[in-house]
C-alpha cells in the first residue's frame, strides 16, 4: 500500500487486495495505473469495493468494452474516499486526460 498526497491509496491490482476487505464499501473515486505508474483510466462508484471487484469477473470482459481492454494494462489501483457527488465532478474534471476513459 502507497499513500500519496491529496489522499489517494495505492495497491497492487491483486485479487486478495480486494478480497481481503481492504477496499472500503463506500462512495469515492478510484484510478487504475500501468506497470510505468501512468494512470489509464478513472471512475467513480457509491460503493468502490464492489466496482473494483468487477474487474475480476471473467464474465464481464466478454462484454464490456472498457473492462476487456483495459485489464491486461493494470498493474495498480488507487482510490480516494468522497462524497459520491464530489467524486463525480473530481472524475468529469480528470477523465478527459486519461487514455481509456471514453466519452
Amino acid at each position: 500500500m502507497l499513500k500519496g498526497n491529496m489522499g489517494w491509496i495505492k495497491y497492487r491490482f491483486l485479487a486478495k487486495n480486494i478480497i481481503k476487505g481492504i477496499v472500503p464499501n463506500s462512495p469515492g473515486l478510484y484510478m487504475f495505473f500501468d506497470s510505468s505508474n501512468n494512470p489509464l483510466y478513472i471512475g467513480h462508484s457509491s460503493m468502490l469495493r464492489h466496482r473494483i471487484q468487477s474487474y475480476y469477473q471473467d464474465d464481464c470482459f466478454k462484454t464490456h468494452k472498457t473492462k476487456k481492454t483495459l485489464r491486461p494494462k493494470i498493474s495498480m489501483f488507487a482510490f480516494k474516499i468522497l462524497p459520491l457527488n464530489r467524486a463525480m465532478a473530481l472524475e468529469r474534471e480528470i477523465k478527459h486526460k486519461l487514455r481509456f476513459n471514453f466519452r
